[in-house]
């Protein structure tokens, strides 16, 4: 067994997390955990329909020391595991890890690192999505992929729809790469080297991007804009489409009807 499993701390949020976790307990055992850090045991979080255990509930199972803050979390383990960690890991952080660390990244790297990379994608007009896992490194989302996997957009996928099959093939994503870091097999490649020979293009999406999109003002947009908008920003419960976009999506489907009932009735 690697040496990795010496003492990992696991990071994470929502269901995917808690999966991930037990699959690293039953392949490593619970005393190779030195401790787990999530979301605050007293806080409703807003992703408790995908999980029937949050991860303080997974720590306290197996008695795990479970942490809220990573400022909390003391200097007791040597490889970190990240997954939908909602926070960036500091430098003073990262180099308490002497064996370094992992990232289970929602979406493609290099194309879109940085946050809600589903929305962008569909506002993209992507045809391929995926998710990654890569090496952690003081760069957000600039670490070596260790492994990533590649699923088509659906013509009417919405930023929800798209989030639920990332997990899907995140956690299968997750399970092959921890399997071969144990074994040794594992490896990688740099971002910048597919960037060079693969002419990935490297786009970084930040939270006032989201935002942005968040307060935009009701212009004029053809149905197509109208419709892809609306369902790059359909991430129920977290985020909901502006109510602007949603009485304009709601108008020009009317308008359709109407619209396609009356060409029916002249036929």
């Amino acid at each position: 067994m690697s040496s990795l499993t010496n003492r990992v701390v696991f990071a994470g949020t929502r269901g995917l997390a808690s999966r991930c976790l037990l699959f690293v307990i039953e392949t490593c055992g619970k005393d190779h955990i030195a401790g787990v850090l999530g979301a605050s045991r007293y806080q409703k979080t807003w992703w408790r329909h995908e999980t029937s255990e949050e991860l303080w509930q997974v720590a306290d199972r197996f008695g795990i020391p479970f942490f809220e803050s990573i400022d909390d979390v003391p200097p007791l383990g040597t490889f970190l595991v990240s997954v939908m960690w909602n926070k960036i890991f500091p430098a003073h952080i990262l180099a308490r890890f002497d064996g370094g660390g992992i990232n289970l990244h929602p979406g493609p790297l290099p194309e879109y690192r940085g946050s809600f990379a589903r929305t962008h994608a569909i506002l993209n007009g992507e045809r391929s999505f995926g998710v990654t896992v890569h090496y952690l490194s003081e760069r957000v989302d600039r670490g070596d992929i260790i492994g990533e996997l590649q699923f088509p957009v659906l013509p009417s996928e919405t930023a929800l729809s798209l989030d639920t099959r990332a997990q899907l093939y995140g956690y299968a994503l997750f399970c092959q790469v921890w399997l071969r870091l144990l074994d040794g097999s594992a490896t990688s490649r740099s971002q910048d080297e597919l960037i060079a020979q693969e002419r990935r293009k490297a786009c970084f999406y930040p939270m006032r991007k989201m935002t942005a999109l968040l307060d935009s003002s009701d212009v004029p947009r053809s149905a197509e804009e109208l419709d892809r908008l609306y369902r790059a920003l359909y991430l129920p419960p977290r985020i909901e489409p502006p109510k602007w976009l949603v009485e304009r999506v709601m108008t020009n489907e009317v308008r359709t009807l109407l619209r396609d009932s009356t060409a029916g009735g002249k036929a």
